[in-house]
Formats: structure tokens, C-alpha cells, sequence
């Protein structure tokens, strides 16, 4: 798979203070921007194109990229918050929907064992297909839970989306470029088509989209020994 599209239009209200003048994307944990980790990741998984929609200080997510050479990335400046099936279906082209592409929000952090592998393909019939984790007993994440077939039912179950999934752009067509049109729509009515899959993803998460869970970590070491190969990589485009 080597076409990524990459969330960054949000406004981050749930970080407090730390967005009021830097999007959440470019908040860093021990020196790595979540940004700058999905990146690196992509990268790792063979992204060939890409995509990224900002809006909120989305000038300095722009100023960030501007010597980013690692593969070819489109960004897709919303004047308007278009939520998430409404920013994909925006800034995509007619030609870009054939064909899947991988749908990254960069605000969990993901740590996919040695042994992780990012799907070439939907699974047959699949419109979308989530990377899963098990919840604990207080997350407040949607429950998600999924059958011998990999088909996906929302509401119960013991496992959230970690943001990360493969996607037929070609779900976004009947959504109108500029038009506000969320995700979970889309979800819920394949669900009941049986048209969504998921499997767990094989490896950890880490999701510090609140400001309190953010302070905790923010000087951490979470990337363990692969801190030096991220820097090495992140210096290559940014001063």
C-alpha cells in the first residue's frame, strides 16, 4: 500500500493551552512531533503519495513540509473545517480515487511489532478496513467488535479504531467537494452492509489526545531505540 492521507485539520480542543498557537499535529513527545512520527512511519511502510488536509494553523504544518522530500505529498488547505469523509473527498483529484489509500490519523501513536505488515489490498468486499486494539475498562472509546469474517459491528465489543484503516476513496464520490460530511456515517452504513472490516493491529498504541495524558508523556522516551533512526529522518527536512 503507498498512498497515505494524513489528518491534520482539527483544532485540537481537547490539548488545552498547548493548541492555542500550535496545532496539535505538530505537538512533540520527547522532541518527535506526532506529525513527524506518522511520516516516518509511512515512509517505513513504503509510501510512494500523499496527502494532508490543515486547517487550523494550518500555515505552519505547510511551513513544516516545505522541505519535505521523503515522497510526494498534496496538501489540502480547508478554509472551512470540512470534517474527516469531507476533507478526503476535497482534496483528492478525479484520478486519485482508484484505487485504496491508507487513512492515518496521526494522533495515536503506534508502535507495530517487528512482524507488522500494512495490508496491499481490501479484504473482498470491504469498503473499509480499521486497524483495531483492545480497550481497557475506562476508555471512552467506541466499542467495536468483529466476527470469524473480519465484518465489523459498532456499539459493542472489547476493541476501538486506533486511526489507522484502508479506504476505497470511491465511497467519497457522492459527497460534494467543499462539503462538510463526517466519517461515521460512512462507517455505520457499511456496517449494516457489511461492507467494513478490521483486524487487531500487531503491535501498541498510544493515544495522548488529552492534555492531561499529553503532560504525562511529553518527555518520555516512547520511541525507545527507534528515537535516533526518527531524528535521523525528521532532520532531513526540518530545521
Amino acid at each position: 500500500m503507498n498512498r497515505f492521507f494524513f489528518l491534520a485539520a482539527g483544532f485540537g480542543k481537547r490539548m488545552g493551552n498547548w493548541t492555542r498557537e500550535i496545532p496539535k499535529p505538530l505537538l512533540k513527545i520527547d522532541g518527535i512531533s506526532f506529525l513527524d512520527y506518522s511520516l516516518y512511519l509511512a515512509n517505513k511502510w513504503g509510501a510512494e503519495e500523499a496527502w494532508i488536509n490543515v486547517h487550523y494553523l494550518g500555515n505552519q504544518i505547510t511551513h513544516h513540509l516545505g522541505k519535505f522530500t521523503a515522497f510526494p505529498i498534496k496538501i489540502s488547505i480547508e478554509k472551512n473545517i470540512l470534517g474527516t469523509a469531507g476533507g478526503i473527498r476535497t482534496a483528492l483529484e478525479s484520478a486519485d480515487f482508484v484505487g485504496p489509500i491508507v487513512l492515518y490519523n496521526p494522533d495515536t501513536l503506534l508502535f507495530p511489532s517487528p512482524l507488522f505488515k500494512l495490508r496491499e489490498s481490501l479484504p473482498e468486499n470491504s469498503k473499509i478496513h480499521l486497524y483495531l486494539s483492545r480497550l481497557n475498562n475506562n476508555d471512552a472509546y467506541t466499542k467495536i467488535s468483529i466476527n470469524e469474517n473480519q465484518r465489523i459491528k459498532f456499539g459493542k465489543g472489547d476493541l476501538f479504531y486506533i486511526g489507522l484503516a484502508i479506504l476505497d476513496p470511491s465511497i467519497l464520490l457522492t459527497i460534494s467537494p467543499n462539503e462538510y460530511f463526517d466519517l461515521s456515517a460512512i462507517f455505520k452504513s457499511l456496517a449494516e452492509k457489511g461492507e467494513i472490516t478490521g483486524e487487531i493491529f500487531d503491535g501498541e498504541t498510544l493515544d495522548l489526545g488529552e492534555k492531561e495524558l499529553y503532560e504525562s508523556y511529553s518527555n518520555k522516551n516512547v520511541f525507545g531505540e527507534t528515537k535516533s533512526k526518527i531524528l535521523d529522518f525528521v532532520s532531513q527536512y526540518s530545521t
